[in-house]
């Protein structure tokens, strides 16, 4: 009897808000949008989060009715999104960086299939990226996750419309870092491929017997290489630093 009691509209509606809103954050930020999470998983995380949150999350106050029931549910589903969307950019910084380093390097053919993102990326993309994860994982990026979830619960209620301008200013003034950011990491390699580019070109200027496919192409492999192992703290740092940076914003946001 104490179960049916607590069958409600109200609480029927505020659980199945909130179980969207779990679900609908774990499909899209980053780590745990990976596909190679069975989305079985994510379900009962998610319903297991709804369970746990539930007696602390305020119930909805808007009539419930279809037409009120379908707009919280897409208003819970944008936010995610834009949230996600927002977390994964800096994500996305890393595999420009990376994309533009492969290229100078001559590792564009070598590509492999990333399955989290169902895409074809270069190798060194995949070795940021999972890099990267490695330092999500220090800083504790994915409990500052579900503690955003936790924190939105408070301050936006299930079912509101949120403030849909401050995602797109933030979009808006993010976009311009995306190229700036990445350019920068990349550009300690990018500047001594083209200084070696140069030094080769004048070697064969004098030597015109030094063959550029089988000596020099091994010779800025390996610089650029070993540029890399000492740069790539440093990238790591940034992109610590931006990751973090990215979450204040959504707290604000949110908050």
């Amino acid at each position: 009897m104490e179960i049916a009691s607590l069958l409600t509209p109200v609480n029927v509606t505020t659980f199945l808000l909130l179980f969207i809103r779990f679900a609908s954050f774990l499909s899209f930020l980053p780590i745990f949008n990976y596909k190679t999470i069975p989305m079985i998983v994510k379900a009962a995380f998610a319903f297991w989060l709804s369970i746990l949150f539930f007696p602390i999350t305020p119930k909805v106050t808007f009539e419930i009715n279809l037409f009120n029931l379908f707009i919280g549910i897409l208003s819970e589903v944008t936010l995610a999104f834009f949230v996600g969307s927002a977390l994964n950019l800096v994500f996305d910084i890393l595999r420009y960086a990376a994309e533009q380093i492969s290229f100078v390097m001559g590792f564009t053919m070598a590509n492999v299939f990333d399955p989290n993102a169902d895409i074809q990326s270069t190798i060194l993309s995949e070795f940021f990226v999972w890099v990267a994860v490695l330092i999500f994982f220090s800083f504790g990026g994915d409990h500052l996750e579900i503690w955003l979830v936790a924190k939105s619960l408070s301050h936006l209620p299930l079912g509101a419309i949120f403030d849909i301008h401050s995602f797109y200013q933030f979009f808006l003034d993010y976009m311009y870092k995306y190229f700036v950011f990445g350019f920068s990491l990349a550009f300690p390699i990018l500047a001594i491929s083209l200084f070696s580019d140069i030094i080769f070109a004048m070697i064969m200027k004098t030597m015109p017997q030094f063959n550029l496919l089988v000596v020099g192409f091994p010779i800025k492999i390996a610089i650029a290489f070993l540029v890399l192992m000492a740069i790539i703290g440093a990238m790591m740092r940034v992109f610590q630093k931006e990751m973090i940076e990215v979450f204040n914003v959504m707290f604000s946001i949110i908050g």
